[in-house]
């Protein structure tokens, strides 16, 4: 009776480790993204109905980059995504932006509850069977991880509104615009990491 005791508590000890690597993984994901510069992208913009390579933007949450050729050459022009939001010229909604800032803070919380729930299980320290049903318990890894789920998941849905309603038609500020520069159907999503040294 004791070996099969045993055995379950080391199998419970594997599952809390697998889940503790993925609630990592996740965390390091979700702080990777929030700061990089590369939600949106269009490789080319056009101008006067003509697509040109030199006019290009990328975007994140909190800085972007356009590069516009006012027939000089192309210059890049970096931005804060708050300050366009601050004066009114953005091309995200602020309410939609706040939103998209707590769901992914409420995310990033939970995701660290779980791991450090996670750790505490993992440990000899929880060896309280009243502590196995409650949030610092096994189930409590289910239910942190469920959250930052659900809230991660509650960002990428605001996200794919805004992108849907505002951010496809336009990302330029009103003087690129009256300068006859679009980014109509030029702007897509970016599903990649990209590291800069």
């Amino acid at each position: 009776m004791n070996n099969i005791i045993k055995t379950f508590n080391i199998g419970d000890r594997i599952n809390i480790f697998i889940a503790l690597l993925l609630l990592s993984l996740s965390l390091a994901f979700a702080l990777s993204s929030v700061f990089s510069d590369f939600w949106i992208y269009a490789d080319s913009l056009t101008r006067n109905g003509t697509i040109s390579e030199n006019n290009q933007m990328n975007s994140g949450l909190f800085h972007g980059i356009r590069q516009i050729d006012w027939s000089f050459g192309p210059k890049r022009n970096h931005f804060s995504v708050f300050d366009e939001i601050r004066i009114g010229v953005a091309f995200i909604d602020k309410h939609i932006w706040f939103g998209i800032l707590l769901s992914t803070g409420l995310g990033l919380l939970w995701n660290l509850t779980g791991i450090f729930v996670a750790l505490r299980n993992a440990t000899l320290y929880n060896n309280d069977p009243k502590n196995e049903r409650t949030a610092l318990g096994p189930l409590g890894i289910c239910l942190w991880s469920v959250l930052s789920a659900v809230a991660y998941g509650f960002c990428v849905l605001l996200f794919h509104y805004q992108f849907l309603t505002k951010i496809r038609h336009n990302v330029l500020l009103p003087e690129e615009n009256d300068a006859g520069f679009s980014s109509e159907n030029c702007i897509q999503y970016v599903f990649l990491y990209k590291v800069e040294s």
